[in-house]
């Protein structure tokens, strides 16, 4: 049997593996190679990504954009148009949740609930005066007889009836124009949730425009309330006072006549608009 080499050279080659040098202080062998060979079982990291976020891989990155220029993608600015904010400034409701300025408004069914819970409330004053106007024994008397009266003017003391319509309006008159002036609000229109103030700004009413207001509403109401005594036939013109209120039913700013001569309009009283009047009370 022959015996084998003793420094078997590799298949793959001729060539003679390195001598190992020897460092002349230390004694220690050094190899050739300097770099030590990677732990078994680990890999490779790969470099680290150099492309733009977004790119297609292997893709080149889009060149920075010049100054003056739009990026690729984004939609170029309008000159001129000032920035929208997201949400509007702090304490005002998002545009698309009620924020134009017809939805301040007071609605028109709102109005009509006022006006008759204000209606009920002057009603328990005028009541008493209109019971203790009426000639009550000349109705027992037209009972009695079984014979109706002609003119129903006999059935009350006119000077009891003026007196008692005197009180009920000095009563009403009051009651709105305090209530306006310094609340804004009638507890009828509290308790629906809307508000008197100016129409060009939307602060609280002045007295004058609370006063002429009024005096409006109560010239037509007289004016009526007259032509009806007088006749009749003449009571058909005093409809045309009932115009005053359902002008509102047309107009773009929901206002009545006497809202139009003072220059006010009824809003809603809602929680995020500040109350005009809180500074006068």
């Amino acid at each position: 049997m022959s015996e084998p080499p003793e420094n078997p050279r590799p298949a793959g080659g001729d060539g003679e593996p390195p001598e190992p040098q020897v460092d002349d202080a230390s004694g220690s062998n050094v190899s050739m190679n300097k770099e030590a060979p990677a732990a078994e079982g680990t890999t490779e990291r790969p470099p680290p990504y150099q492309g733009t976020y977004g790119a297609q891989p292997g893709q080149a990155p889009p060149p920075p954009a010049a100054p003056g220029q739009v990026p690729p993608g984004q939609a170029p600015p309008v000159h001129g148009a000032p920035p929208q904010p997201a949400y509007g400034p702090p304490g005002q409701p998002h545009p698309g949740y009620g924020g134009g300025p017809h939805d301040l408004l007071a609605g028109r069914g709102a109005r009509l609930g006022a006006g008759i819970l204000d209606g009920l409330l002057l009603s328990v004053v005028a009541l008493p005066a209109v019971l203790f106007s009426i000639r009550w024994d000349k109705m027992e008397d037209s009972m009695k007889s079984g014979e109706p009266i002609a003119n129903p003017l006999d059935l009350y003391n006119i000077p009891r009836l003026l007196t008692g319509y005197a009180i009920v309006f000095v009563v009403g008159f009051a009651y709105y124009t305090i209530l306006h002036a310094k609340w804004g609000q009638t507890l009828g229109k509290k308790a629906v949730g809307i508000r008197l103030v100016k129409a060009s700004d939307h602060s609280a009413v002045s007295w004058g425009q609370v006063l002429g207001r009024q005096a409006f509403v109560y010239a037509i109401t007289l004016t009526t309330a007259s032509l009806n005594l007088l006749t009749p036939a003449a009571g058909i013109l005093g409809l045309v006072g009932l115009l005053d209120t359902a002008w509102i039913l047309w107009d773009d700013r929901r206002q009545a006549l006497h809202d139009k001569v003072a220059g006010t309009v009824v809003v809603k009283a809602v929680p995020w608009v500040p109350d005009p009047y809180a500074k006068q009370r």
